[in-house]
């Protein structure tokens, strides 16, 4: 098959869009990439582009050293918001996909474009990670590499987490990353393959854990606000053990329970506490979320209403989510009342977006603060 008429418009204002993209990534951040003898990023025959997913642009980052602009599988969330609404739907090569749930629609058009020569892009892990280590691969990914049957090309992202920590609302400087691309499955090789020896390739290939790779580099990441927002990822104590007491200003984290006080240094380890990284600590503190289903948790945030057949969301008002007794109350701009067993498909995008369906409505709601304590209510997967 040859490339549609869209294909060839897309590619067209791809290749007028990227020299700009370049420049605007030159001053988001260092990027170092680092090809493989085994992958030629000039190759014209369409292959599978996995990635673990460490901060919001690392997909812009990815395919910028790409002769052949790969179709990105992405969040369906993203397409309801201007300007990426447009630049997903009229300029890039993208594919819309439902998170957590199976997308016919989504398959049928990644098997189209490769037919048509493309690559495809895809983060299998869903969501950028929250803590710096790579996160749940669906087995979904596992399943379409046996349906495509070409190349496996896996891109590690080491240390673009700790230059822009998904959690963090403080700005870093001396941001950083490097991109490793290497082939990790080849196409006459799949059909011997159990899905078990896939993942397993899959895996290897993706996993990172930007503090193991920071240790060993030690790039420093100056900031006069190292620490705001690190109590969206971490929600427990590990000196008093206390859940919600987290708090941080500036550089400083102090549990409001016990009075512990420690800081995030340049390097973005933290001292004056039990973990020195947010990896150990997240992973630590996953033992107490089945207490997280009787605690409180009140933040403010917007509401809106999101259109999943034409991308479109409708802005409900400010409000305040709490979450009590088995539910996420909604007062303010509009009042909703969401029973904790009735949530369909919750999942956070971008840095506090929590999107939830709820009687065949799908709401994104912008919470502020506490955001893992409120998806880990609901979503034991990330």
């Amino acid at each position: 098959m040859k490339p549609t008429k869209a294909d060839k418009r897309k590619d067209f204002y791809l290749k007028l869009y990227i020299p700009f993209v370049r420049v605007w990534m030159f001053f988001d951040m260092k990027s170092k990439y680092v090809f493989d003898k085994s992958f030629d990023n000039k190759r014209k025959e369409p292959y599978l582009l996995l990635a673990n997913h460490t901060f919001l642009f690392d997909v812009i980052h990815i395919p910028l050293k790409l002769k052949i602009q790969p179709f990105m599988v992405a969040s369906q969330n993203l397409f309801s918001k201007q300007p990426l609404k447009f630049l997903l739907i009229k300029v890039a090569h993208a594919i819309p996909k439902s998170k957590g749930t199976s997308d016919i629609r989504t398959a049928k058009e990644i098997i189209g474009a490769v037919k048509r020569q493309y690559p495809i892009f895809i983060c299998p892990e869903g969501n950028t990670t929250f803590n710096g280590e790579t996160n749940y691969i669906e087995e979904s990914t596992m399943k379409l590499i046996r349906k495509l049957k070409i190349d496996v090309v896996a891109c590690n992202v080491k240390g673009g987490y700790l230059s822009k920590p998904r959690w963090a609302t403080g700005k870093r400087r001396n941001r950083h990353v490097e991109l490793h691309y290497k082939v990790i499955i080849k196409a006459e090789d799949i059909k011997n393959m159990s899905l078990e020896e896939i993942s397993s390739a899959v895996n290897e290939g993706l996993y990172n854990n930007d503090y193991e790779y920071q240790r060993k580099e030690m790039i420093p990441h100056p900031g006069k606000k190292l620490a705001e927002g690190i109590e969206n990822i971490l929600y427990t104590c590990p000196e008093c053990e206390s859940i919600g007491s987290m708090k941080a200003n500036k550089s400083t984290i102090r549990c409001n329970s016990c009075g512990n006080e420690g800081f995030v240094n340049k390097y973005g380890f933290i001292e004056g506490f039990k973990f020195d990284n947010t990896v150990e600590w997240d992973n630590w503190q996953r033992k107490f979320d089945k207490s997280l289903i009787n605690e409180v948790i009140e933040s403010p945030g917007k509401i809106y209403l999101v259109n999943d057949v034409d991308f479109t969301r409708k802005f409900l008002g400010n409000i305040t989510i709490r979450y009590a007794d088995k539910k996420f109350i909604i007062k303010g701009g509009t009042e909703i009342v969401f029973p904790f067993d009735k949530i369909g498909n919750p999942i956070v995008t971008l840095r506090r977006e929590f999107n939830i369906n709820f009687e065949e409505k799908h709401y994104l709601i912008i919470i502020e603060k506490y955001i893992t304590s409120f998806l880990r209510v609901v979503q034991e997967k990330y």
